[in-house]
């Protein structure tokens, strides 16, 4: 079998032991192709497609997604691409099969990109992100759109710090006077802090906000609240340097010491 044939015959494994694990039916599409081949065709991209849209519709009916038991044919795959499976009289040809497979990720869905590469090579990226690939089976991560992460390699965080980021929040708490004058009379101090858990988006930017721990006044809540929505864009969080959205939990203190110095 030539090497573009046994490409075919290893990704139609792959979307069978992907279906299969998903109870998803499905059935190849035999291949009447005469001779060598690079591997795919419209028909196999249209298979891909047909699974893809069926993991998607299961997710959506609330049932888990897994490829769990397609690692073996990922191995057969990458095997299938080294230059020892080439005829020596053959020069050795860039081959690529692409296959977007989703799975669930802390009971959210990712997608991974398999991408089969018979060449090594290197590209830069337009975000100045550097992709090496080798001979086999590369994955490539790629948030989905909708998803959440709640395990990131790297967090949130405000490019100056910590304590400019707190500086800002301290600038943008207001409490109306009537709320501090019967403290200011008796000479008494307030101090009160909460937990506000933040939902920063892929570009930075703070698209809601909810009180993880709370101050127990709701009027330190609420303000907490609108503080960090007003906040500027953050540095999103990263999963193989990919920004992706993620929750961020920030403190926020309320501090008014009114003490009589005599």
């Amino acid at each position: 079998m030539k090497q573009g044939k046994k490409i075919c015959e290893t990704l139609k494994a792959i979307r069978s032991e992907i279906a299969s694990a998903n109870e998803i039916e499905y059935t190849p599409i035999k291949c009447t192709h005469k001779g060598d081949c690079a591997g795919t065709c419209p028909a196999c991209e249209s298979e891909t497609r047909w699974l893809e849209r069926q993991l998607r519709l299961r997710h959506a009916l609330g049932k888990a997604v897994t490829i769990a038991g397609v690692s073996v044919a990922l191995t057969v795959a990458a095997s299938a691409a080294t230059p020892s499976s080439l005829s020596p009289d053959k020069k050795k040809t860039k081959h690529r099969q692409r296959a977007v497979i989703e799975e669930q990720t802390d009971g959210y869905i990712q997608q991974v990109r398999q991408e089969l590469v018979s060449s090594d090579s290197t590209t830069i990226k337009e975000d100045g992100r550097r992709e090496a690939r080798t001979m086999g089976m590369v994955s490539r991560f790629m948030p989905h759109p909708d998803s959440i992460y709640t395990k990131v390699e790297v967090e949130a965080f405000y490019p100056d710090g910590d304590e400019a980021l707190d500086s800002i929040i301290r600038d943008q708490l207001y409490i109306p006077d009537e709320i501090l004058e019967p403290i200011k009379e008796v000479g008494g101090k307030v101090k009160a802090r909460c937990i506000v858990k933040a939902l920063v988006e892929r570009d930075g930017t703070i698209s809601d906000a909810v009180i993880e721990k709370t101050t127990t006044a709701a009027i330190f809540d609420e303000e907490a609240l609108r503080a960090i929505k007003n906040l500027p864009k953050l540095h999103p969080a990263t999963i193989e340097d990919v920004p992706v959205r993620s929750w961020k939990l920030i403190p926020v203190e309320f501090v008014y010491d009114f003490s009589r110095k005599d």
